[in-house]
């Protein structure tokens, strides 16, 4: 005998082109266990009723299933990162300090470690950190190489070998440090949340 909560169901996906699966699937979430009476009441409805609860949740779960086709590509996500630390590196070349603060997720989340330092530093030390050390630099340039973003969800991870070139003394300077930015989505903009950096020792 055909199952009574779920025969209407079977009636209106014939109507709706064959989605069975998706329909049963469905309107069993939608109606789940109930008792005999309740069945055969169900059972009792007029199919105009079962084929519009059936459209509506067929087209939910089909705008659900097209809206994750359109997530974010990987691709364009980790662009838009490799962009925001260009950005980065353009502020701190130029000491543009108010662009370069808001490129990071400055608040009591944010941590930074540093090679001239073996302590965890705070947002308030950090920024004061890249201030003082940004207005003692003269003809600064940054490039990542070996870059390599990860990206989960709304959280970025890039790592590379920050190469920074600096005039000291009449003289051009180059260090290296291995590199990680943490990076956040704030309010759809790409944030560092935590920075580290380890000199290599040439």
């Amino acid at each position: 005998m055909p199952n009574q909560r779920i025969e209407p169901m079977r009636r209106s996906a014939f109507w709706l082109g064959g989605h069975l699966d998706a329909v049963d699937a469905l309107l069993l979430m939608a109606h789940p266990c109930r008792s005999a009476s309740s069945a055969s009441t169900m059972k009792d409805e007029g199919e105009s009723g079962t084929r519009m609860v059936g459209s509506a949740l067929l087209t939910a779960f089909l705008l659900t299933g097209c809206a994750a086709l359109h997530t974010a590509n990987p691709q364009v996500t980790e662009a838009q990162i490799q962009q925001r630390l260009q950005d980065v590196f353009a502020a701190a070349e130029s000491r543009d300090f108010n662009r370069l603060d808001d490129y990071h997720l400055y608040g009591p989340k944010f941590t930074k470690f540093t090679g001239s330092s073996i302590d965890r530093l705070d947002a308030a030390a950090a920024r004061k950190g890249e201030h003082d050390e940004l207005g003692r630099a003269e003809g600064l340039k940054m490039r990542a190489d070996a870059l390599k973003i990860d990206v989960f969800g709304n959280i970025g991870i890039a790592t590379c070998i920050l190469h920074c070139g600096l005039e000291a003394g009449g003289e051009v300077v180059h260090k290296k440090h291995r590199s990680t930015l943490v990076f956040v989505k704030e309010g759809g903009e790409w944030k560092i949340a935590h920075e580290h950096l380890s000199p290599i020792d040439r």
